[in-house]
């Protein structure tokens, strides 16, 4: 055994430049994978961020149906006293959340009007989950005393030409009662997210005077989540959503509030298979066109070697070991160039910012980063897939004749 592999060492570093070359051909291969699979996995990360980090929140708690038509009276059951919002500040998975109502509404100006969605937020825990406080562009954000404060969007605030400081009137339907509300607020803020669905469609009052206005008492709409694992709220096991499915509640992970999303990430990974096999089958040709110019060059040796009495299982275990020990080094090689790479571009991120992706819009650089599969999962699957390639050239040696290969020189 250990014969054979000191032959199929010094068999594979006998032409030196072939074999440099077929490990850096290989090795770079292998770079691509490891990076393409942080590449694609922070992709997935920056559009999940993008998508929920903006408003919507990791996962939201809903009372069953209300998302479809936002009916007023389907609120979030068993938050009777906050007892609901007080279990949720115990979770150890949970890094913060922020309770919300929403309706549908009329905004009225001097001039137009327009239907918008109104939502009531916390002033101080929004902060925590949205960056609405961050896209003021106009104005102020709310503050505690802020009852006749709203703010809208820009593109909102452009369409009833209106301003910070003109006052404007909110026209919604009571809960229980059917009746309209109307109330006199003052425009203390523009904001712009920079996607259309909330810039021309939402305004913000404080949640109290929206529970007020909709004639909920203390009830809520919505809680906007954020966990501390962006990836758990995706997850098929998801104890804290059975854990608050109770009473009619259901919790909706960021998977299910943006299913587009949701498919064109599976859609990658999908892509990341195909890279790979693209990239193992050139990989396979690479090393399959190796050790047959170098058996070709040994043929004279091989027709010796089976003259002499070695048995053709000897000869094959020689190729095999051959392209093992090939593949060994190839991993080795590309480990190295893909922590370099991966390592580069995790310091200095790819600026993938302002180009629009399934109606998201990338607003940092994209920083892939390293996994554990990169290193026990890529490598050792190259060093068995190139073996297996091994086992056609491995066979075609043991099938040498020695009379024929004597004649070859």
């Amino acid at each position: 055994m250990w014969l054979i592999l000191k032959l199929a060492w010094r068999n594979i570093f006998r032409n030196k430049r072939r074999t440099i070359l077929s490990v850096m051909a290989i090795g770079v291969g292998l770079a691509a994978m490891m990076l393409a699979d942080a590449l694609i996995v922070s992709l997935g990360e920056t559009m999940v961020r993008s998508a929920t980090e903006d408003f919507s929140g990791n996962a939201q708690i809903h009372q069953m149906g209300f998302v479809k038509n936002l009916e007023v009276e389907k609120v979030i059951t068993g938050n009777e006293n906050n007892k609901l919002l007080n279990n949720l500040a115990l979770e150890k998975d949970l890094l913060s959340f922020s309770p919300r109502v929403l309706s549908y509404g009329m905004l009225t100006s001097t001039t137009d009007a327009n239907n918008i969605v109104i939502y009531g937020i916390d002033p101080e825990k929004e902060k925590s989950v949205s960056k609405i406080y961050q896209v003021i562009i106009k104005g102020e954000y709310f503050t505690a005393s802020d009852d006749r404060k709203i703010i809208v969007g820009k593109k909102l605030a452009d369409n009833l030409n209106i301003d910070v400081g003109d006052r404007v009137v909110v026209t919604v339907a009571k809960s229980h009662l059917g009746d309209l509300s109307q109330e006199m607020f003052r425009v203390g803020g523009i904001f712009s997210f920079g996607m259309r669905e909330l810039d021309e469609n939402v305004a913000f009052l404080n949640l109290s005077v929206a529970q007020n206005i909709l004639n909920l008492g203390l009830d809520i709409h919505e809680i906007a989540l954020n966990f501390k694992d962006l990836n758990l709220p995706a997850n098929k096991v998801f104890p804290f959503a059975q854990k608050y499915f109770i009473n009619g509640n259901e919790v909706s992970g960021w998977n299910k509030m943006f299913k587009e999303l949701a498919a064109i990430l599976q859609l990658t990974q999908f892509s990341l298979g195909v890279l790979a096999f693209i990239l193992f089958g050139i990989i396979a040709f690479g090393i399959m066109n190796t050790l047959f110019m170098s058996l070709y060059e040994r043929m004279f040796e091989f027709g010796v070697l089976r003259a002499v009495g070695t048995r053709p299982s000897v000869v094959a275990r020689m190729i095999l070991f051959e392209a093992f020990m090939l593949a060994f080094i190839s991993s080795i090689a590309g480990i190295i160039m893909g922590y370099l790479l991966i390592l580069f571009f995790s310091k200095y991120g790819i600026d993938y910012r302002g180009v629009e992706y399934a109606h998201l819009v990338f607003k940092d650089k994209i920083y892939p980063h390293f996994r554990l599969i990169q290193f026990v999962l890529y490598p050792p699957c190259l060093i068995v897939f190139a073996t297996l390639v091994g086992i056609y050239p491995a066979t075609y040696a043991a099938r040498i004749i020695p009379a024929v290969a004597l004649r070859k020189k």
